[in-house]
C-alpha cells in the first residue's frame, strides 16, 4: 500500500543525501504516472511534486521553506549520478512520464537549475546516456529550440566540449545515431546562437572544433536535420502537453555558409596583417557543410525506404522568412564595403560576394525544387530584389517566381 505524502516527507527528512533524492524521484514518477492517465487532479499533484523536488532532490529549501546553501561539488556530482541512473532505469509510464518528470525537474521558471542541467546533459553526452539525451531533446522542443532556455543549454555544452576541452569532441561522433532528436535540436540552437548579427560583424563564427563536428555530423547523417520532424510529439509529451512547432537547423546553418565568405573577407581587408600571414580566411569546412546541407534537402525529398516523417507536411522544413533573414546582413555588408580601401581588397570582396550569392541561389533552388519551403515565398522573391545582380540567383528567381 502506498504511503501518504506526509509520511513520505517524514521518511525523506530522516534520509541522508543523495539517498533521499533517489526516493523522492521515485515518488515524483508515481505521481506523474497517475496524473498522466487522468486519475488525479493536475494542480494539486504538480504543487506536491514541486515541493518534493525542491526540498529533497535539489535541496534548495529546508522543512520551513527557507533557502539552503547550494550543493557543494561532491553533492552535485552525486545528484547527477542519481539523475542519470533514474532516467536509465525502466520508467513506469513510458516515455511520456519520463519527459514529464524531466520537465518537472527543469521548468523554465526555475532558472537556478539551468547550471545543473548543463552539467547533467554534458555528463549524459560523455557517458552516452540515451534516455537523458532523448528527454533533453524533447525538453528543448517543448520550450522552443531557439528560446533563451535552449540557447543557454547549448552555450553551456559548447563551452564544455568545444572551448574548455576541445579534445573531448571525439566522444561526440556517434551522438546523431544515439540521440538524433537531441542532436538536431542542439544544431538548431547553436545555429541561432552563432547566426546573430553583431554591430561590427555580419555573423559570429563558431569555434573551429564545433564547425568541424557539425560538418561531420551532417555529412555522415543526411537525415539528421529532419529528426525533429520525425517524432510524434503528442505521444512523447504528457497528457495535455502542447509542443512548440518544430524548427529544423537548415536555415541557421545555411546562414553560416552564405555569410562566411563576406565575414572573412571583411576581416582580411580591415587587418593590418598581410593577407598571406592572416588567419582570417574562410575555412573549407563551410563549403563542405553547405554541400552536406543541400544533400540533406535532396534526401528529404527522396527519403530512403525506412524513413518515416511524423506528418505529411514534414518536407516543409525551411521557413521562407528564415531564408529572407539572410538577405539583410548581405545588404548591410554592401553598405560597409567602403572600408575596403585598396583595389586588391575590393576584388576579394567582389569574389566573396558572388560566392555568397551563389550559395544563396543554390539554397533557394534546391529548397524550392524539393518543396522544402513554407511561408510567403513571393515576399522572399521581393526581398531578393535588394541584392546586386548575380547570374545564378537571377536564373533561380526567373524560373520560380511565377510558378
Amino acid at each position: 500500500m502506498s504511503i501518504s505524502n506526509s509520511e513520505l516527507k517524514h521518511i525523506l527528512k530522516e534520509t541522508e543525501f543523495p539517498f533521499c533524492a533517489r526516493i523522492a524521484l521515485g515518488r515524483v514518477e508515481e505521481m506523474c504516472t497517475t496524473q498522466n492517465i487522468g486519475r488525479t487532479s493536475g494542480a494539486k499533484h504538480v504543487d506536491i511534486s514541486m515541493e518534493i523536488i525542491s526540498e529533497f532532490v535539489f535541496c534548495e529549501v529546508d522543512r520551513r521553506g527557507s533557502r539552503k546553501r547550494r550543493l557543494n561539488c561532491i553533492q552535485e556530482l552525486q545528484l547527477l549520478e542519481v539523475l542519470c541512473d533514474f532516467f536509465t532505469s525502466s520508467v513506469i509510464g513510458g516515455e511520456a512520464v519520463r519527459n514529464m518528470v524531466f520537465m518537472s525537474l527543469f521548468p523554465p521558471t526555475h532558472s537556478d537549475r539551468s547550471r545543473l542541467l548543463i552539467k547533467l546533459v554534458s555528463m549524459a553526452s560523455s557517458t552516452k546516456n540515451v534516455p537523458v539525451l532523448t528527454a533533453t531533446g524533447m525538453w528543448m522542443q517543448k520550450l522552443g529550440c531557439t528560446s533563451k532556455y535552449s540557447l543557454d543549454l547549448a552555450q553551456g555544452l559548447v563551452k564544455d566540449y568545444f572551448v574548455l576541452i576541445p579534445k573531448a569532441v571525439s566522444g561526440l561522433q556517434d551522438l546523431p545515431q544515439l540521440a538524433p532528436q537531441f542532436t538536431a535540436n542542439f544544431l538548431t540552437a547553436v545555429a541561432e546562437m552563432y547566426g546573430v548579427v553583431e554591430k561590427r560583424h555580419i555573423f559570429s563564427p563558431p569555434p573551429d572544433t564545433l564547425l568541424e563536428v557539425i560538418t561531420q555530423w551532417v555529412s555522415d547523417n543526411p537525415t539528421l536535420c529532419l529528426a525533429a520532424l520525425m517524432v510524434n510529439l503528442q505521444l512523447a509529451l504528457p497528457l495535455g502537453g502542447v509542443p512548440m512547432a518544430a524548427i529544423t537547423p537548415f536555415a541557421g546553418l545555411f546562414k553560416w555558409c552564405i555569410l562566411a565568405p563576406l565575414h572573412y573577407v571583411s576581416q582580411t581587408s580591415t587587418s593590418d596583417i598581410p593577407t598571406s600571414d592572416c588567419n582570417s580566411s574562410e575555412s573549407p569546412l563551410y563549403s563542405r557543410l553547405h554541400l552536406a546541407l543541400l544533400e540533406s534537402l535532396l534526401e528529404c525529398y527522396a527519403p530512403s525506404p525506412g524513413l518515416h516523417c511524423a506528418d505529411a507536411s514534414a518536407t516543409e522544413n525551411i521557413s521562407a522568412q528564415h531564408i529572407a533573414a539572410i538577405i539583410e546582413p548581405i545588404v548591410r555588408w554592401l553598405k560597409d564595403r567602403t572600408r575596403m580601401e585598396n583595389e586588391s581588397a575590393r576584388i576579394r570582396g567582389e569574389l566573396a560576394l558572388h560566392m555568397a550569392l551563389d550559395r544563396l541561389a543554390q539554397v533557394i533552388q534546391v529548397a524550392l525544387v524539393t518543396h522544402s519551403v513554407y511561408g510567403n515565398i513571393q515576399e522572399l522573391f521581393s526581398q531578393l530584389e535588394m541584392l546586386p545582380e548575380n547570374r545564378l540567383l537571377q536564373i533561380v528567381i526567373n524560373t520560380h517566381r511565377n510558378l
